[in-house]
């Protein structure tokens, strides 16, 4: 997990609507990645306009900026989740104030690569006092997409063996370190020795290195640790070079849930074989779709901050970028 630290916001009220934004043009990459000063809107009915202070950088606004998420044909300001100061409320806002300290995660537009956004209230989660502003930016989208998956999704019971694939990433970390809290047999699967230690760091029972470069697999290792059974749930962040072993990693019933595709999407599968080794199920399920309402993000943000606060789930930052959008 990246978190940038925006610096030297914009204070003159004459210059209110004018922000610095990461803009994309063309999808593609970074190279069609550039800063721009944009108007930014007045807050609209339940809307608030959020000063940011840290920015998460996840894998889906990568994947947004490539354009490998859904096609785009206007010019955008990518970004999901972000944390910040309310600096003006909109009409109809009557639980939220100026000053207070909100995160927020999977805004409609997009929009956090920027000194500021103007957000929907149904979107803003008020952090508490024991999280810094860059822990909350790293921990909010993993965090909720962990609890979707954990709690919404495939609801873990205790002894329950699972598989998570790529601990590299902060997703990864936080479904391990949360599955471990929840009393699962965690079995990480990383790309190398380096990544072991890291591992196990972050809740995994077992570790099993996967060297897709050179044909080796991981399914037959994961076998021999369940005793042959297989595991009740595959949690897959890799794609297309570990699918088949994800699969053949499963139990009878066993439900492999994709949750990102680093090495390219995992290939087109024959129905029949899902139920030919066992009734397995496959999800690919997205956030959007199950944060519906202000319940439901509250709900998962109390689950989030609780488990941070019980340091059941510690967010390593990988990466820091500072980053000056002052004129």
């Amino acid at each position: 997990m990246r978190v940038w630290r925006s610096l030297g916001l914009f204070r003159s009220e004459e210059r209110r609507s004018m922000v610095k934004a990461v803009r994309v043009h063309t999808v593609g990459g970074r190279h069609h990645v550039q800063v721009e000063e944009v108007e930014l809107p007045r807050p609209g009915c339940n809307e608030v306009e959020v000063r940011h202070t840290a920015i998460g950088l996840n894998y889906p606004d990568v994947e947004d900026c490539r354009g490998g998420l859904h096609a785009r044909h206007t010019v955008y300001t990518p970004g999901s989740s972000a944390v910040g100061v309310i600096t003006e409320l909109g009409t109809g806002v009557l639980n939220h104030q100026i000053g207070q300290r909100v995160g927020y995660v999977n805004p409609p537009n997009k929009g956090a690569f920027s000194e500021a956004s103007v957000v929907p209230i149904s979107c803003l989660v008020p952090l508490p006092s024991n999280i810094t502003d860059e822990e909350a930016a790293a921990l909010l989208f993993p965090g909720f997409t962990a609890w979707m998956a954990l709690k919404k999704l495939f609801p873990l019971r205790r002894g329950d063996p699972i598989v998570v694939n790529n601990l590299a990433t902060g997703l990864g970390s936080v479904i391990a370190q949360w599955a471990k809290h929840l009393k699962a047999v965690v079995i990480g699967i990383v790309s190398s020795e380096d990544d072991v230690e890291h591992a196990k760091k972050n809740g995994c029972n077992e570790v099993v290195v996967h060297r897709a470069e050179i044909g080796y697999g991981f399914a037959d290792e994961v076998r021999e640790l369940t005793s042959g059974d297989g595991v009740a749930a595959v949690f897959d962040l890799v794609g297309k070079s570990s699918f088949t072993d994800a699969l053949l990693c499963l139990a009878p019933k066993g439900m492999y849930i994709s949750l990102g595709a680093t090495a390219g999407d995992a290939p087109v599968l024959n129905f029949k074989d899902l139920a030919g080794r066992g009734s397995l199920v496959i999800s690919v399920p997205v956030l959007a779709d199950y944060v519906k309402n202000p319940a439901e993000l509250l709900e998962g943000a109390q689950f989030l901050f609780e488990l941070h606060k019980a340091g059941a789930i510690k967010m390593e930052i990988a990466k820091k970028v500072l980053i000056s959008l002052s004129p």
